[in-house]
């Protein structure tokens, strides 16, 4: 638990400049447009206005969107500037002006499509510096902007409509600030450092299924924005004002369904962002419509669920955006605006096809009917899309499979060609060294020959006995010499080599044997991957016995835990840092500890 908060709360003290600077431009726009969400929505100020920004945006990527150029840092500020600028301008024009006066609705209408777009701008600009990072800090960048962002925008809505414009303004001229130190975390934010590391969505790990599940995430949010935008505006496509209860029930709701999907993303829990989000999103669409029908004439129960379903969709817009931003090849700009179109954008037009829509068919039971049958097709594009995902995935996998197999079989057919070369030329240099033995052996006796027999050469010379050199004791002691050379056998040599060398082969020599202890290298690197992947303090005791090579028994025995719960333990080290063998987790560490 330590290391999962400690993990948390360095990446919280990387980006919280980025945080609290999203947080500004995002509560601007709503206060600023939407009214501090009062209402669904504030009808052509809000989904028109949106939607005239989403065609401008369109009308930029044809233009510009093929280009793989990406935007310079200095053309990047200064657009930052010009944004803010103009959308601290129109914030307090907007605070001028009187909502009521019919004869300047086309000039609030204005203003609130350049604050919309400038807005945009500016939060294109926070989710650009999160470039690079990993899922879990996208994640919490994510869920924590919207989870404050809430909070605000409940605490703003008691105030009148001209301070909350100007508290708007406010809040855009502070990003100015924070320009500095976004500037100088940006290089410390935690990237995507090993390549079998958990990726943004979980199915995959690599870069094209990555970019397979963006593309089905895509579709996925497109759909479930066109039915949020027919519900925003049930049945007749005006707006559903909030009553206090109902207003604290959906800042409530915000905070519990962001609350739940953050802890899941940081548990690391397989497929949060993709099957769990989409579920619950078409849930809430489904719970909104059946309040809708239950409490008649009491929309602002059902539009509850329905606003928590658009911050859940926003969230998501938001953390798609970061994951294109990391695998892609463009702009992040771009990516940007391909969001704000396709999520945006299908809900803004859904909400102006409803205007037109309910006139003509003047039913309820048939808007019932076609937002019913909408969120059963979402969810069915959803499931295709995710089905299809996972089935180019499985195949990858049997192919990726196959290969390894192989290349496994390829190395050790040659490394076992390499070690049986290797014993020919250890027996070689054996045989080599024992006949130079021998040969040296055998030249030492004759030597010791010859000086024995010039010995005794020299005493006969001496002596009076008339001894000759083929008297009895002279023959036994050249037959005693010729005896010792004769007892020098190289196969008795060769053999007992031959056992020691089969010996080394098997590995019994004491010389191979495994340290029990880590290195401080090796320690500060389990360490960190412990705060990398979020894991317990028990999980990373597992991770140091298991890295030393303890089989699960052993890791039992040293933690004084059962065998099953040591399996547990490291069944569920590699679900959290997506790795599938012992070998991947030394490779990482050793990564680490360069």
């Amino acid at each position: 638990m330590n290391a999962v908060w400690s993990g948390i709360t360095t990446r919280l003290k990387v980006f919280w400049p980025m945080l609290v600077g999203i947080v500004c431009a995002r509560t601007a726009l709503i206060v600023a447009c939407y009214g501090s969400y009062s209402s669904t929505d504030n009808g052509i100020f809000t989904d028109g206005a949106m939607l005239v920004v989403c065609v401008i945006l369109g009308i930029l990527l044809v233009v510009f969107g093929r280009s793989r150029s990406e935007l310079s840092a200095d053309f990047v500020r200064v657009l930052f500037g010009i944004s803010v600028a103009l959308a601290a301008g129109c914030s307090i024009a907007l605070s001028l002006i009187d909502s009521t006066d019919g004869t300047l609705l086309s000039e609030g209408f204005a203003l609130s499509v350049v604050s919309t777009l400038a807005l945009s701008f500016c939060m294109f600009y926070w989710l650009r510096s999160l470039r690079g990072s990993d899922e879990v800090t996208a994640a919490l960048f994510v869920f924590c902007a919207f989870m404050v962002s809430v909070v605000l925008v409940y605490a703003i809505s008691f105030a009148p409509l001209r301070v909350q414009n100007i508290i708007g303004a406010v809040l855009i001229v502070s990003q100015f600030i924070l320009m500095g130190p976004a500037e100088k975390h940006r290089q410390m934010l935690p990237g995507r450092s090993h390549g079998r590391a958990r990726t943004f969505f979980t199915f995959a790990r690599n870069r094209m299924q990555d970019t397979r599940f963006l593309v089905a995430c895509t579709v996925g949010v497109g759909v479930l924005s066109f039915v949020d935008g027919f519900l925003r505006g049930y049945p007749d496509g005006l707006p559903i004002a909030f009553t206090p209860p109902t207003r604290f029930a959906y800042m409530v709701s915000s905070l519990l369904v962001c609350a739940f999907m953050l802890v899941l993303v940081v548990r690391r829990r397989e497929r949060a962002m993709t099957i769990c989000y989409v579920v619950i999103m078409v849930s809430l669409a489904s719970l909104s419509l059946v309040l809708f029908g239950a409490f008649d004439q009491q929309w602002e129960i059902g539009a509850v669920a329905v606003n928590t379903l658009n911050i859940l969709i926003c969230a998501y817009c938001f953390y798609v955006i970061i994951a294109f931003t990391s695998f892609g090849d463009r702009d992040p700009y771009v990516y940007a605006a391909v969001g704000w179109v396709v999520c945006f954008g299908s809900r803004s037009v859904a909400r102006m096809l409803l205007l037109y829509i309910y006139p003509l068919a003047g039913n309820d039971l048939f808007i019932n009917s076609l937002l019913s049958a909408l969120i059963l097709l979402s969810a069915l594009v959803v499931l295709i899309q995710f089905l299809a995902a996972e089935r180019g995935e499985y195949s990858l996998d049997i192919e990726r499979s196959e290969a390894e197999k192989a290349e496994v079989i390829a190395k050790a057919q040659h490394d076992m060609e390499l070690s049986n070369e290797a014993l020919e030329q250890a027996q070689q240099k054996l045989l080599e060294t024992v006949r130079q033995a021998a040969d040296q052996r055998s030249a030492d006796l004759e030597a010791a020959y010859a000086a024995l027999m010039l010995a005794r050469a020299q005493r006969c010379i001496k002596c009076t006995e008339g001894c000759s050199p083929t008297t009895p004791l002279a023959d036994s002691r050249v037959q005693e010499v010729e005896d010792e050379v004769r007892d020098i056998n190289p196969d008795a040599s060769i053999s007992q080599e031959e056992s020691r060398v089969s010996a080394v082969a098997f590995g019994v020599n004491e010389e191979f044997a495994v340290p029990n202890t880590l290195s401080d290298s090796m320690r500060r690197s389990v360490r960190q991957m412990g705060e990398q992947f979020l894991l317990s303090d028990r999980e990373m005791d597992v991770l140091m016995l298991y890295a030393l090579g303890h089989t699960q028994k052993k890791v039992a025995e040293e933690l004084h835990i059962t065998a099953s719960t040591a399996h547990t333990h490291i069944k569920c080290i590699y679900s959290k840092c997506g790795m599938h063998s012992r070998q991947e987790i030394l490779e990482y560490l050793e990564a680490y500890s360069e």
